[in-house]
């Protein structure tokens, strides 16, 4: 009888199935299952719990679900050990869900922010080669290039370290971003990411500090547990020939019952930037590399270039490796651990290699030391219904960041070096709280810990009977570009954001956030510029919030209305550093303080034909105070001139600036998109922005602001393929809108000449085409072909130091196995 019992038991456990979301480890409520005969027929409770009892054994059963993907499982497959199934949400639903805002899971039409999602689907056609370049693909954003290699985004008018950058729910951002260019968004490989998403003006409540334009999250991809399919590999192999580029590219997947794990391995080699022929903006020799330079030989002469159209030194090489494990620890809870690396080969600065001074070049060489970007990181997931929450993430993280600096001016046998290594540590803890009433809750904390380490020095050559450098060995220390004895910045900050459904047509949204900022920065030798400054302690606190109101008057119209608020605190590289650029020396100024940003902004939705067409407008105002930006600096101090404007450094004298608190200033702007489905197989989106913005004591530009630029695409889908052709413009910027700091590298515009005098035209216009196909041989291969520039024209974005590429085919060939 007991054996009887016990026989009995195991065969009702057995039918008892939990079904579960594999992004948050939430129970899914209504999930459908069958058998193919629709005979039988079970729905799942609150808590996601199935009885499987009535299905014969030997059935095929099938779960459905409105917001995930249709799943086919023979009943025999689930036995004891198997009592839990995961499903994915399906990719209309999750076009329609946002993740990032709050750092919760929410509902786009009840988010009153503008926000942008580009999935690893939207690329399809695509195939962008950095993650700078996927950005193009979101409405509004900008990107900026100094060199192959470059890609700093621009948002609002905002730029750098006015950006927030995320990976994972890990802040990229840190204590030595700039305020000028980056390159930091190339070190994530777009081939590993899931899902991009872009929050537009001040977020600072759900991530802190530097969020001011926007905060791009990646989320690159986590494994499925119990899937279907347990392994899942993936090869990618795309090859440029006119520009010599090649990424080759490895995603393995492999799924068990109660851990998963994904594995991506990527490298990428890319070539000499060859820019357009055809000059349509009439300056013939504008960007033309007529000569160059070795930098591993002791320059005489200056190298003449056999063809001007290659920007020679633009070539680099990168290597990316992400491992990913994703752990069920119970029918609640999951552990998922995550490690990525990323190492570029070291990328020529190509606008500093154009530097002139005397009649000829400045520099021999000038280059960035390998980008390394190393982060472990474990994240748990608690989804268990409790008083104070239902969802509870904790996250940890540790990245080491490794970059340098390295020139060597023309004729000259020493090379200058700055090396800099970073170590950030950070702890996040959010907590979800969903209501009965229709409201939800999110908080948590933050504290986040950055060390640097910062050295310089000179290394000497001598000239070999080829006049090849050789090193002679010795070296002696020169000033660092950040503190060389101790360099700390650290935060600790709470949030809170509120979502209160007011009806079923509307709802509002608030929030608040606590920050405090600590920073040191220590000098241990005997800095030659501003004897006074060699130990700065910083200590700011800021609070800032967040209200929006979402009203849906009926299912074709929505209208978004928003206030937030958002600060920047300044780091290191803010207060602490030393940088010479065109005979501008950067100086230390310990007296900065934050600053604020205040926006207000509107949204206008109108949909169409079952939301499948939609035009939408969202205008912004902002107001920034206490602005950070670059002014001439005075030290008063320094004797080594007998103008109080300028020093000697490096035994040249430079004229001071120093980032310092410029007033207010101001920027407001608009983005229009489209997207219309002109028929089942032909679509068209596109986006149009408009950005303006300048000080409000005089009338000096600000940094970034882009002039009016947007992109159409239009888009047929076949039977197995698909046809896009894209269209990107951008308007001219005149000379006189450009900032005085330096940032809109105007120098690098056309130069004008007037008899002896001469001055910069500005950016002129320009528009380029991209025509992309693809082609479905099977359900495992697939090959795209992508001719960009179509009619080879020749051009710049604004701002950038390098010219694009000319027309140019990539094909890319991807393999299911």
């Amino acid at each position: 009888m007991a054996i009887t019992f016990c026989l009995v038991y195991l065969n009702i456990f057995s039918q008892k199935l939990i079904v579960i979301d594999d992004q948050d480890n939430s129970k899914i409520h209504n999930v459908s299952v069958y058998n193919t005969q629709k005979t039988i027929s079970v729905l799942s409770d609150v808590e996601g719990a199935l009885d499987l009892s009535k299905f014969n054994k030997n059935d095929t059963l099938i779960f459905s679900h409105l917001s995930y993907e249709k799943l086919f499982i023979s009943k025999s497959s689930f036995t004891i050990d198997n009592s839990i199934l995961f499903m994915s949400s399906n990719t209309q639903k999750l076009n329609e869900i946002i993740l990032s805002v709050a750092r919760n899971k929410e509902d786009k039409q009840k988010i009153s922010k503008q926000v942008s999602l580009i999935t690893s689907k939207n690329l399809d056609l695509d195939m962008p080669q950095t993650s700078a370049d996927l950005l193009l693909n979101a409405s509004g954003i900008r990107v900026q290039k100094s060199q192959g290699g470059g890609g700093s985004p621009v948002i609002r008018g905002f730029e750098a370290n006015r950006v927030l950058l995320v990976i994972d729910g890990v802040r990229m951002n840190n204590a030595i971003y700039r305020s000028g260019h980056l390159q930091n968004s190339i070190s994530v490989n777009p081939n590993s990411l899931e899902r991009t998403e872009v929050i537009y003006g001040p977020s600072s409540v759900g991530y802190g500090s530097d969020a001011l334009g926007g905060v791009v999250h990646y989320y690159t991809k986590t494994p499925k547990i119990n899937n279907v399919k347990k392994w899942t590999i993936q090869a990618l192999s795309s090859f440029n020939p006119r520009l010599h580029n090649t990424v080759q590219n490895l995603d393995f997947e492999h799924s068990e019952k109660k851990w998963a794990s994904y594995t991506n391995l990527s490298f990428s080699k890319f070539g000499d930037i060859i820019m357009g022929s055809q000059r349509n903006h009439g300056f013939k020799d504008w960007g033309l590399d007529n000569y160059y330079l070795d930098p591993n030989i002791f320059n005489e002469f200056k190298i003449k270039n056999s063809n001007p159209k290659i920007q020679l030194n633009t070539s680099y090489h990168q290597f990316d490796f992400m491992q990913k494990f994703n752990i069920m620890l119970s029918e609640s809870s999951n552990l998922v651990l995550n490690f990525q690396h990323s190492k570029s080969s070291d990328i020529t600065r190509f606008d500093k290699l154009n530097e002139i001074k005397d009649g000829d070049y400045k520099y021999s060489g000038w280059w960035y030391g390998p980008q390394k970007r190393t982060m472990i990181s474990s994240a748990i997931n608690f989804s268990k219904k409790k008083k104070l929450s239902d969802k509870v993430k904790l996250l940890f993280a540790y990245q080491k960041i490794g970059e340098s600096r390295h020139f060597r001016k023309f004729q000259e046998l020493s090379k200058h070096n700055q090396i800099e290594s970073l170590n950030v540590y950070s702890i996040n803890s959010d907590f979800i709280k969903n209501n009965s009433n229709n409201s939800s809750l999110a908080y948590g904390f933050e504290y986040i810990f950055n060390n640097i380490n910062s050295m310089a020095y000179i290394s000497n050559y001598n000239a070999g009977s080829s006049n090849e450098l050789i090193e002679i060995g010795n070296t002696y220390n020169i000033p660092t570009r950040y503190p060389s004895d101790e360099g700390h910045y650290g935060t600790a900050a709470a949030y809170y954001e509120y979502r209160k459904d007011l009806s079923p047509k509307s709802n509002v949204n608030m929030g608040m956030r606590y920050t405090n900022t600590q920073l040191r920065a220590k000098w241990n030798d005997q800095v030659i510029i501003n004897a006074n400054i060699s130990d700065i302690h910083s200590q700011n606190s800021s609070l800032t919030g967040c209200i929006g109101y979402v009203l849906r008057p009926d299912k074709n119209w929505q209208i978004n209305a928003n206030f937030s608020s958002g600060f920047r605190a300044p780091n290191i590289d803010d207060i602490g550093k030393i940088r010479e650029n065109r005979g501008v020396l950067t100086v230390p100024n310990a007296k900065l303080m934050p600053e604020y940003a205040y926006n207000t902004e509107l949204g206008f939705y109108k949909f169409f034909n079952k939301k499948q067409n939609s035009i939408s407008l969202n205008t912004y105002y902002t107001h920034i105070s206490k602005h950070i930006t670059r002014d001439y600096f005075k030290i008063l101090s320094d004797t080594s001139t007998d103008d109080d404007s300028t020093i000697i450094f490096n035994s040249v004298e430079v004229i001071t600036m120093a980032n310092v608190n410029k007033g207010s200033a101001y920027i407001y702007g608009s983005t229009i998109d489209l997207k219309l489905s002109m028929s089942n197989n032909l679509f068209f989106k596109g986006s149009l922005t408009f950005t303006e913005g300048g000080s409000v004591q005089n009338d000096h530009p600000l940094p970034s602001i882009s002039p009016l630029f947007g992109h159409f695409n239009l888009k047929l889908r076949l039977n197995k393929s698909e046809i896009k052709l894209a269209y990107r413009f951008s308007n001219s910027k005149n000379p006189n809108e450009y900032s005085l700091g330096g940032e809109d590298n105007l120098e690098e515009t056309p130069e004008i000449y007037k008899g002896l005098d001469s001055y910069y035209y500005g950016t002129p216009s320009w528009s380029v085409l991209k025509l992309s196909s693809s082609y479905e041989f099977s359900n495992k291969f697939k090959a795209n072909i992508i001719l960009d520039n179509l009619f080879d024209l020749h051009y710049r974005e604004f701002a950038s130091g390098i010219s694009a590429p000319g027309r140019n085919l990539n094909l890319v060939l991807s393999y299911k196995f």
